[in-house]
């Protein structure tokens, strides 16, 4: 048998969180030892949905991959002899993920101030739209099977748990890949789950891929598994997986700057310049991270602060005059600039609640505590910075 049980219940010691439904080693698995293997004709993927016969005229090799694997998900999950119904059973409901766009008004004043209010509510707004139109577009489908409901949960599903993968294939694609995952997230896992071709037997077999995962590390009996979903800051782990990290070594916040257009007189210039590059001159963001800021926001920066005097016999619309240092002033004002904008972003989260102890408070109310106070200490950290330079 495989090396690997399921959990309805895991802990995570070093958050000290419930971190839900887990993978857990059922014996010592070894370094580089393989975890877990799966055809990918077992997934649920948007070739799945291709093939599903209530989904003919409706799901065709133009739909978004969430958008087909959502409609398969939904159907399937009515379906007392589906193919995955052992799967989808197990599968989290919306309050088991807990993303934050599924939270309720009063959950999500706690996020004011943080960039994740705005996501959350574009989110939202984008999933009740392409919920609308896929009705309008379909009236074959039941409006009373694919409420707005069960869609909220499908994606509240496929963004915490569906995986991209690659294998043989062109393409990269999306799939939901049953039990493998239920594995958890940690920032320090160095594995990734993957797709590869099974190796055959005989040259006459079908090619078929298969769904892999290598340990990263040696793991004990009854050890948690984990995998990790990428390098995400708390913002998108919380808008998408329904949590946040106190230890997370790729948060970041972004920050918004850009040059002034009633007074800059090179305005105009640098707007067709930024737009060469793909920018906006006026407002651009950046993420800031615990212990940097990166150097195309200062590059952006060199070039939306300049002036005449700043830039002397330098082209404004060369790439290159940014790369070093333009001037003395001209550093000055964009150390300046970093430390007014993260200082306006600091003042946009209202004052903190910290006198509330965490146990009076719901999961989600600690999860954005945690965002908010993550996000303020990396703006803060950026303030002191650009102060001591």
């Amino acid at each position: 048998p495989h090396s690997l049980a399921l959990a309805t219940s895991t802990f995570d010691e070093l958050e000290g969180e419930d971190s839900g439904r887990g993978l857990l080693a059922r014996r010592a698995i070894a370094q580089d030892a393989i975890l877990a293997r799966l055809p990918v004709r077992l997934c649920m993927t948007k070739e799945a949905a291709l093939e599903a016969r209530e989904l003919k005229g409706i799901v065709s090799q133009d739909t978004n991959e969430y958008v087909a694997i959502a409609l398969l998900l939904i159907g399937e999950a009515q379906k007392p002899n589906s193919f995955w119904r052992e799967y989808i059973e197990v599968l989290p409901s919306v309050e088991d993920v807990s993303a934050t766009f599924t939270w309720s008004e009063d959950e999500l004043q706690y996020l004011e101030g943080s960039p994740a209010r705005q996501a959350t509510a574009s989110m939202q707004d984008k999933l009740r739209r392409e919920h609308a139109s896929i009705l309008e577009q379909y009236p074959q489908l039941d409006r009373s099977v694919f409420t707005l409901e069960r869609w909220t949960w499908a994606f509240s599903n496929l963004f915490s748990r569906a995986i991209r993968l690659k294998a043989g294939r062109v393409d990269e694609f999306l799939a939901l890949v049953p039990y493998i995952d239920f594995i958890n997230h940690s920032p320090f896992s160095s594995s990734y789950v993957d797709a590869r071709a099974i190796p055959k037997a005989f040259p006459w077999e079908a090619e078929e891929d298969e769904v892999v995962l290598f340990a990263d590390r040696a793991y004990k009996q009854f050890d948690q598994i984990f995998i990790s979903y990428g390098p995400r800051p708390n913002s998108d782990l919380l808008l998408l997986y329904g949590f946040a990290l106190d230890r997370n070594p790729f948060n970041s916040v972004d920050l918004v700057v850009g040059a002034n257009a009633d007074q800059d007189p090179l305005f105009d210039q640098k707007r067709a310049f930024a737009a060469s590059a793909g920018r906006d001159v006026a407002r651009a963001a950046f993420p800031l991270y615990a212990d940097r800021y990166p150097d195309e926001l200062v590059q952006f920066l060199r070039m939306a602060c300049a002036t005449m005097e700043h830039l002397g016999n330098l082209p404004l619309n060369a790439p290159e005059t940014y790369v070093d240092i333009v001037s003395l002033d001209n550093e000055l004002a964009v150390l300046e600039t970093i430390r007014e904008a993260a200082t306006s972003a600091l003042n946009a989260y209202p004052p903190p609640n910290d006198d509330i102890p965490a146990a009076f408070l719901s999961r989600n109310q600690r999860m954005a505590r945690r965002l908010v106070q993550t996000e303020q200490r990396i703006l803060q950290k950026t303030v002191a910075a650009t102060e001591r330079k």
